[in-house]
């Protein structure tokens, strides 16, 4: 395979993972400001101007908070999950053409 090929895919596959994760961050922004707005109070508004900031606060939060793993789980998968998750979900986003090119028309 040509390297330049690998490293254009390389490069597709990290532009959809990171266009997925800033429509997942901003699409919580955003209901939680509606949900601040039907319950008559101030929405996120901590984090930067306007509460732009706050998921980006939300995911250092996550990422510093102690992990606690129950005694009677699998560790492996405990860990592992919530990245396949997230795999999961940004696959759903990437279009991969398996086959030959198909000419329509």
């Amino acid at each position: 395979m040509d390297i330049a090929f690998i490293i254009e895919k390389f490069i597709l596959v990290a532009v959809i993972f990171g266009i997925s994760l800033v429509i997942a961050m901003y699409s919580t922004y955003a209901e939680r400001k509606v949900a601040a707005y039907l319950q008559d109070r101030l929405g996120p508004d901590r984090a930067g101007p306007f509460g732009i900031l706050q998921p980006l606060a939300d995911g250092v939060k996550m990422f510093m908070k102690e992990e606690i793993i129950p005694t009677t789980s699998n560790k492996w998968l405990f860990i592992v999950g919530p990245g396949l998750a997230l795999l999961c979900a940004c696959i759903g986003t990437a279009v991969i053409p398996w086959g030959s090119p198909m000419v329509i028309g």
